[in-house]
């Protein structure tokens, strides 16, 4: 999709999509200050229908599935039996389905694994390929999505969501409580996504998006401390180990990898946590690079960015608790600095 000449650029996920679209540093100020329209090329989604489809989904993810009302949503992971985390998920609930959110690359696996434990349930799981993640990050967020939905108020509750039809095509509005900022996800039909795109970025009444490509998304991303399935930590780590506490329901009952995940909570701890490094190199190290300390492996980092709020170098990463705040660690030959997250706290 077309939202202007940009620089385009491979994300973590080996996605060709918009890096910028002429200036990642004014977009980065976009996103705190305005809206900015950033298609998420990397989010994929997952339907499942059916009378049982509630119940069924309780028993697999973190949070609590089966209590979501229609135009409700919640945050959760899909876990392993060993209580590993197989994929984040944002859970929307429609009036006939629940439509999953997920990561590049996990409609088609969270879809298999799901299917394993299907039995008698009365649930169908059906990939949509069809649909694109159009978010509008920024302060102003919903007030631009508010033209979509013919003036009518958004709704407040996190991860609430609104189904709308403008100018004939379905769309559905959700909050977005993970992206560094303020936000507001349009889910729409691929074929649709220019049009709806363009009604964005319309001018009206002086407010408008303005295209962000991902670079600043990454960075505010990055800088609120919020790991991202794939480029962050992948299906090795259990959720206390990436900082995930909101995503997990300890009075739902059981689910697959209940029990292990409860015990963690209410017996020990995990060996590493999701951290922030400071990077003094100018280079920043791909995601995966590995991390030592005093010659020893103590984890790998994620997302890098060069963020031009703090002026310089930064990066998640999933460490042995060893490697304590404060403490000098190397990444792909870059020195770096253990810090607690945050980087930013915004208060928009």
């Amino acid at each position: 999709m077309d939202l202007g000449p940009a620089e385009l650029a491979e994300t973590a996920e080996g996605l060709t999509a918009a890096a910028h679209y002429g200036a990642a540093a004014t977009e980065y100020r976009l996103l705190s200050r305005s809206c900015g329209l950033v298609d998420r090329l990397w989010v994929e989604h997952l339907e499942l229908s059916g009378e049982d489809r509630r119940r069924f989904l309780n028993g697999m993810v973190t949070g609590d599935a089966k209590g979501l009302e229609t135009g409700a949503g919640r945050f959760v992971f899909v876990t392993s039996a060993q209580g590993r985390v197989l994929a984040e998920a944002r859970v929307l609930a429609l009036a006939e389905s629940l439509l999953l959110e997920l990561p590049a690359g996990c409609a088609a696996s969270v879809a298999e694994h799901l299917s394993r434990y299907i039995v008698a349930d009365r649930v169908e799981l059906a990939p949509r390929p069809d649909l694109r993640a159009l978010s509008l990050l920024g302060p102003d967020a919903w007030t631009v999505a508010a033209r979509l939905a013919a003036g009518e108020p958004m709704p407040a509750d996190r991860w609430s969501l609104r189904r709308v039809e403008w100018s004939g095509v379905e769309l559905i509005l959700a909050r977005e409580e993970r992206l560094g900022v303020p936000a507001v996800t349009v889910h729409v039909a691929d074929g649709a996504a220019p049009e709806v795109a363009a009604e964005l970025l319309r001018p009206r009444g002086g407010v408008a998006a303005q295209a962000a490509g991902f670079a600043a998304a990454e960075a505010r991303r990055v800088e609120a401390g919020l790991a991202r399935f794939g480029p962050d930590f992948g299906a090795e780590r259990f959720p206390q180990e990436v900082g995930e506490s909101d995503a997990l329901d300890f009075e739902k009952g059981c689910y697959l990898g209940q029990e292990v995940v409860a015990r963690i909570h209410y017996r020990g701890k995990v060996n590493h946590r999701l951290c922030g490094l400071r990077l003094g190199g100018a280079e920043l190290p791909p995601p995966g690079s590995v991390a030592h300390l005093e010659g020893a492996e103590v984890g790998l980092s994620g997302t890098a960015v060069r963020s031009p709020g703090l002026d310089q170098g930064i990066a998640l990463a999933v460490l042995h608790h060893k490697a304590q705040g404060g403490a000098t660690v190397e990444v792909a030959d870059v020195a770096a600095q253990v810090v607690d997250l945050p980087f930013v706290t915004l208060s928009a």
